[in-house]
């Protein structure tokens, strides 16, 4: 039997995601990065835990310890488009950060529960 992660590892992928944002942004600007509002940080933090609920959710649907590390490598391809989806729509607003940033994330993650869950029998 495996062990089922808790959905608190949804809450710190959540606080990686503005802290990804940032780092990026630093490098973006040579050290000088803009400070953005607090709102922005918080707007991230909610995808970022969206996301990553999400992905406990399918990690704890996963049977096999296959289907599970394939679910784990397809939320890692999807972690810098989401990081593009949350810097592209931070300039739209905070449902175009949402949207862009979580809904590619949770379709690779699901996606790789498919394959995982078809080829991890």
């Amino acid at each position: 039997m495996m062990k089922k992660p808790s959905y608190l590892w949804g809450l710190g992928i959540g606080v990686i995601f503005p802290l990804l944002a940032r780092l990026i942004a630093a490098f973006q600007k040579g050290g000088q990065g803009s400070p953005s509002a607090l709102v922005d940080y918080a707007v991230m933090f909610i995808a970022g835990a969206l996301i990553g609920a999400g992905l406990v959710y399918l990690l704890r649907k996963c049977t096999t310890p296959g289907a599970f590390r394939t679910v784990v490598i397809f939320f890692l391809v999807s972690v810098p488009l989401a990081l593009f989806g949350m810097i592209v729509g931070g300039s739209v607003g905070g449902i175009g950060l949402i949207i862009l940033s979580v809904s590619p994330a949770l379709f690779l993650t699901g996606l790789g529960y498919l394959f995982g869950r078809l080829f991890f029998k």
